[in-house]
Parts: C-alpha cells; structure tokens; sequence
C-alpha cells in the first residue's frame, strides 16, 4: 500500500525504517514521506506508534518507551 501519494512511498519503506528506531522525522528525510502536502502525516505517526509500543513483556528493548 502507498503510504505518501505526492512521492509513491510504499508502508513497507515506512514501517522498515520505523522498525529501525527512525521517528517521523527521519523517516520523512530518508523517504520524503510527508514532506509535500502532509495528507500521510498522520498514516506515518500512527505507523511509528505501532512500531515503537511498548514491547517490555517481550523482551525487546523499547524505543521511546520510560519502562
């Protein structure tokens, strides 16, 4: 699925870099993902929300997280 329409950023470029730790800042740097109209702004932080959740029970280390 096309996540930024203006630059034909697919979820999947999106939710890797989320992966990676990277915020919407950055993702928008490395993919240009909501650097024109700002319509995939909020697809983009609720993409990074659900990448960075809380994952203590899991084992991971949380990213942005105060646990």
């Amino acid at each position: 699925m096309i996540v930024c329409l203006c630059h034909a950023v697919p979820d999947t470029a999106v939710r890797a870099a989320a992966a990676a730790g990277h915020g919407p800042e950055e993702i928008a740097h490395e993919t240009h993902a909501g650097t024109s109209c700002g319509c995939c702004s909020e697809a983009i932080a609720r993409i990074v929300a659900e990448s960075h959740r809380c994952r203590r029970h899991e084992g991971q280390r949380c990213v942005g997280c105060r646990h």
